[in-house]
């Protein structure tokens, strides 16, 4: 029932979201724009996004390959098959499915994979940091921005730099609670496990020996958070990372000749990412344009609308079309079944252990 509402709340705001953004779209015009657009620069934009792909798996290495020694090829196509049930199935299923592939694909315990998904996202949350950092520095609207009249009936007030830089400083405390709460797992590492033993030992002596395994291999699978050299790579891939997510930004601007500031990529990734982290339908479908459309609204109010809007039905389509194909083909390579891997995370969700292919 829980799953269930929060799917049917995800679709309501995808579905209000895109009514907003579209409802008075010229459509005619985005055709024209979308055949006017260089193909050069979309074809450039698709290869810097492919590029991410691999650039994401080598930040894992350095976070999977000093505990367990995996080929790149494995850690590929876990992690592609991760972010394609995230593109496609509801309640972001898709992190919980990659620590599951790995574990099919490579006989690894589910509480270490779990641990390695768990640290690169830490890793990620490093890189979106220094992305809000640097929105905060360079930043600075000269006066308050409104929305469009086009979206005047959904929020007519201004849109002050106060507000901007609050919600920024609200995302960034989040992110360091959530890397602090994982290193006060490692360090109190003995204390937790008494008290999971005490709590759980309470209901099933089976339960809190399966609990404690678990807590055991995920802290084990956090071991890069205390190797300052493999944290330091990672950390710097994250960086990397997000500079082509930036670059993405670029060149789908130059493929629409759209005239905006040069700090509208960290405007972007920023609004970006607090929009793609509520919940949402499959796909991103709203949020992920929501994000594009509000992030150059911010950093140009004069934008062409129906040119932001181009830009966003691109951009969305570039993520989810590469992503979805190179899912499938990995899902073919390593004998996998989408549906009984969503089946093991929902049984995860619901405290459930996963099947004999995951054992302890």
């Amino acid at each position: 029932m829980k799953k269930k509402i929060q799917v049917t709340i995800g679709l309501l705001i995808g579905v209000l979201l895109l009514w907003y953004l579209f409802k008075d779209t010229d459509w005619r015009e985005v055709g024209l724009i979308l055949r006017a657009a260089n193909v050069a620069w979309l074809i450039l934009t698709l290869l810097v996004i492919l590029l991410s792909f691999f650039v994401r798996v080598w930040r894992w290495g350095y976070i999977v390959n000093p505990v367990v020694p995996v080929p790149f090829w494995h850690l590929f196509s876990a992690t592609q098959i991760g972010f394609m049930a995230n593109f496609i199935l509801p309640a972001r299923a898709g992190e919980v499915i990659r620590a599951l592939a790995l574990t099919r694909s490579r006989n690894i315990p589910f509480g270490k994979t779990m641990a390695f998904v768990a640290v690169d996202r830490a890793t990620d949350l490093f890189g979106l940091f220094v992305v809000f950092l640097i929105t905060l520095m360079v930043f600075h609207p000269a006066e308050d921005v409104y929305l469009p009249e086009d979206f005047r009936n959904l929020y007519a007030g201004p849109i002050s730099q106060g507000m901007i830089r609050g919600a920024l400083f609200s995302m960034t405390a989040v992110l360091v609670a959530v890397v602090g709460m994982m290193l006060l797992l490692i360090i109190a590492k003995d204390f937790f496990l008494h008290l999971s033993d005490m709590i759980i030992g309470r209901v099933s002596t089976r339960l809190a020996e399966m609990a404690r395994r678990l807590f055991e291999h995920f802290t084990e699978g956090m071991h890069v958070l205390t190797s300052y050299k493999d944290l330091a790579k990672a950390c710097a891939v994250s960086l990397l990372l997000w500079a082509t997510f930036g670059l993405v930004q670029v060149c789908a601007y130059m493929a629409f000749d759209l005239d905006v500031p040069w700090y509208t990529p960290f405007v972007i990734l920023s609004l970006l990412a607090v929009f793609i982290s509520i919940p949402g339908p499959p796909g991103f479908i709203g949020p992920f344009h929501a994000g594009i459309v509000g992030g150059l609204i911010l950093a140009n109010p004069d934008v062409n609308m129906n040119a932001a809007r181009a830009m966003a039905i691109v951009g969305h389509l570039f993520n989810l079309i590469p992503i979805v194909i190179v899912g499938v083909i990995c899902l073919s390579l390593e004998r996998l079944d989408l549906g009984e891997l969503k089946r093991q995370s929902e049984a995860i969700d619901n405290s459930a252990a996963p099947n004999s292919d995951a054992k302890e």
